[in-house]
């Protein structure tokens, strides 16, 4: 039997990185798209065996679909990777309600539905590790309102399920993202340069060093890590 890791949004920048990086770890990794195509075109290009599963996170019976599916593998769910994000690049006055609503279905709730549906499961298998990907700005985006709130939520959800799942074995944490590969939204870099002068280290990241401190956290070398949030962000607090 194998180790399972479900990495949600994975056909693209951080999250194709860190299902990439995943199965070099060895696991059985399950990548989800909305396009199920794509996923199992994503799937098939890794060195170690994996799943593909058509996934719309707005859609809760689909994520228990999802982890359905995944009881019926050969394997244990050790490791999850919240990796989606959604903006519609807005201030509070041009937030509606139907952004509003598509913003936190996509960035928080499916965070909460998935982690939920994760933990119930290795809760019972002794243990696992669970990382959320959010940004690694303290202080607000100015024209990214929903985006901000929702991840302002990302890092609540982190740190309280840490706390609740910690005496099962199941370690919570997080990634904070900083100026990384392509724009939320885009498949290209949509006008953003790689080099950067107002990240210290002088470029943009790649989605490697995010999927590498994920990595880290779902391994071992984690093992005393629990509702920590890494920062990778060259420096700057990004601006998004």
């Amino acid at each position: 039997m194998s180790d399972i890791a479900v990495v949600v949004g994975s056909t693209s920048n951080i999250g194709k990185a860190t299902a990439a990086g995943l199965s070099e770890d060895g696991y059985h990794v399950v990548v989800t798209s909305r396009h199920g195509d794509e996923a199992e075109a994503v799937a098939a290009e890794f060195p170690n065996e994996a799943s593909s599963f058509e996934l719309d996170v707005t859609e809760p019976a689909q994520i228990d679909a999802l982890f359905e599916y995944v009881d019926g593998l050969d394997g244990t769910l050790s490791a999850l990777a919240n990796c989606l994000a959604y903006t519609a690049n807005e201030s509070i006055l041009e937030c509606d309600l139907d952004i509003w609503t598509r913003t936190m279905q996509t960035n928080l709730r499916s965070f909460f539905l998935t982690t939920k549906a994760a933990a119930e499961r290795m809760k019972e298998t002794g243990g696992g590790a669970i990382v959320n990907v959010t940004i690694s700005r303290r202080s607000g985006s100015k024209g990214k309102f929903g985006y901000s709130v929702s991840k302002g939520g990302v890092d609540s959800l982190t740190k309280s399920a840490a706390l609740d799942l910690a005496p099962f074995g199941i370690r919570v944490n997080a990634v904070g993202s900083g100026l990384v590969g392509t724009p939320v939204g885009y498949r290209d870099m949509h006008g953003r340069s790689y080099e950067h002068e107002r990240v210290p280290l002088g470029h943009v990241g790649d989605p490697e060093d995010v999927a590498d401190a994920i990595r880290f956290l779902v391994s071992d070398r984690a093992k005393y890590v629990v509702g920590g949030m890494i920062p990778v962000d060259g420096g700057k607090e990004s601006d998004w």
